[in-house]
């Protein structure tokens, strides 16, 4: 294994600097938004809980019912008051259009919108939860007035009144959402979660329906007085997101031309289209549906083109039931049994695209310094990221305040490398003032022939057998804690981008790298982390 620190620095475990504003300091570089966002919003639930409450419970019109509901009447209202605040928010983050005009405004420095799917999960889980409180709170109210008016039966009042049967249909439809939504349900059938969580339009129609009937009507002080209120909430995000699926898909279905299909090993396949009007920043991704395959599934995928190319251009991985259809309708063949007596197609397919979106990598060129690492597939991001880096440098084009990127590639298997090595190859070429450094790392097991072949041909016109770059691939995992410590070393007082994308684990270990090897002082090297989360 070569030795990084040729390259990087020698790996120094320097202690940081410490003290409560310090460390305040370093956690608000990669924590502190986030976490202050999420928490001043669990702390509004709690406190709009407790007002809610305190309101209904000290209300005339609930006081003629307490001797019979007790506090079942102001926990249900207060939770259900909760759950219009979290629909409210719900649609919003996940108007993409929207969240990527305003993370390119003074907003992006405020709110964490890269995260706006991280909030959506767990806006889920709240309204889960508070769901919880308000159905027990409604069924121990329906118990109580079944024993005291012997004329209706709490199971009557559950399934079949009104606020009953419309609030079955919710739970039920928001039960199939948040279970197919699970991360092993979705990676594994995604078409049964991408189906399935549209019942949001049954969960939102229903919840509309739900606030009209009222559990409880008094002669004086009625506690529905003013009819229903959920609407109310929901209409901003309601008309919010119903515009931003009709501009999309509008937008989807511009003309767009499939003009070049490449098959790459480890079954990915790149598809270039042309579109007039396609518009997107490096790093950003797209949708894009096969009308053929079904008219209804929008996958996302990050773009691997350049805004200075013309065309647009995206590295498919064949892992699914979708990819693969898309594949085989494209030409593509990986050997499979299914795949056996297939013609080539006579033609290549309509596709409709929708984007870019923005995403975390695309802040790139606002960092002095950059580490982009991509696990296999991950990758994606960063050839966009890397043409562009060189079309700029290439042509002076405007100033960046970016003046050195570490690319860092962790592949399990050496052919995993080979659709990527043409542009590295020219980017290695045309390295402009030591601009890019490569680092390749190969995590698999080789074979017995695969070894003698490197050991023979390694070095060979000073390049690397299996990359074919100069730069030599290392075999194993990378040692976080040597390259952060090489970047701290060459970087002091710089502000450094790391950008991933890839599996969970290896976002996790990064996360803790950039924590931990953070100096948040004047003379401290800060590393601002950023993952795709599409």
């Amino acid at each position: 294994m070569v030795d990084t620190s040729v390259h990087l620095g020698r790996y120094h475990n320097a202690p940081r600097k410490s003290g409560m504003f310090v460390n305040f300091r370093n956690w608000m570089v990669n924590e502190g938004r986030a976490k202050i966002v999420f928490w001043l919003f669990v702390i509004a639930q709690l406190l709009y809980f407790a007002q809610s409450y305190y309101v209904l419970w000290t209300s005339p019109s609930v006081k003629t019912f307490r001797s019979v509901l007790g506090q079942g009447l102001p926990i249900a209202r207060g939770a259900a008051n909760i759950i219009n605040l979290n629909c409210a928010i719900l649609l919003f983050t996940v108007c993409r259009n929207l969240i990527s005009g305003l993370r390119g405004t003074f907003l992006g420095r405020i709110i964490p919108f890269d995260k706006n799917i991280t909030f959506h999960i767990w806006i889920a889980y709240f309204i889960v939860f508070w769901t919880i409180v308000h159905v027990i709170a409604h069924y121990f109210n329906y118990l109580n007035v079944a024993i005291v008016f012997e004329k209706v039966t709490s199971w009557q009042l559950a399934m079949i009144s009104g606020p009953g049967w419309t609030g079955q249909v919710i739970s039920v439809s928001f039960f199939l959402m948040v279970t197919s939504a699970l991360e092993a349900v979705r990676r594994k059938y995604f078409e049964m979660f991408w189906f399935t969580h549209h019942l949001f339009i049954v969960f939102f129609g229903a919840l509309l329906m739900h606030g009209s009937f009222c559990f409880i009507k008094g002669d004086t002080g009625d506690p529905c007085r003013g009819g229903p209120t959920f609407w109310k909430w929901w209409v901003a995000s309601g008309v919010a997101y119903f515009l931003e699926r009709v501009y999309r898909e509008f937008r989807g279905r511009e003309k767009t031309i499939v003009s070049k299909v490449v098959q790459h090993p480890s079954k990915v396949v790149e598809v270039q289209f042309k579109k007039s009007t396609f518009k997107a920043k490096a790093g950003q991704y797209i949708f894009i549906c096969c009308p053929e395959i079904s008219i209804w599934e929008w996958h996302p995928f990050t773009l691997t083109s350049s805004p200075y190319e013309d065309f647009v251009s995206l590295h498919i991985r064949v892992v699914g039931d979708w990819t693969t259809k898309f594949a085989q309708r494209l030409g593509c063949r990986f050997g499979g049994p299914e795949e056996a007596g297939m013609s080539p197609p006579k033609s290549l397919p309509f596709v409709m695209i929708d984007g870019g979106f923005g995403s975390a990598s695309e802040d790139v060129f606002d960092y002095e310094a950059a580490i982009l690492v991509g696990a296999g597939i991950g990758v994606t991001p960063f050839a966009s990221i890397l043409k562009t880096i060189w079309y700029r440098l290439q042509n002076r084009e405007g100033t960046i305040a970016l003046r050195k990127v570490y690319f860092v590639w962790t592949c399990r298997d050496k052919e995993a490398f080979e659709w990527f090595q043409d542009l590295l190859v020219t980017l290695e070429e045309e390295n402009i003032d030591d601009f890019l450094e490569i680092h390749s790392y190969l995590t698999g097991k080789l074979k017995i022939n695969e070894v003698k072949n490197i050991c023979i041909n390694d070095g060979e016109d000073g390049k690397d057998a299996i990359t074919g770059l100069r730069a030599r691939t290392h075999f194993g995992r990378p040692n976080w804690d040597e390259i952060f410590s090489g970047v701290r070393n060459k970087h002091p007082g710089a502000d450094v981008g790391v950008f991933f994308c890839g599996p969970k684990v290896l976002s996790q270990a990064l996360h803790k790298a950039c924590n931990k090897w953070t100096e948040a002082t004047p003379t401290g090297t800060r590393f601002y982390y950023g993952k795709e989360n599409f």
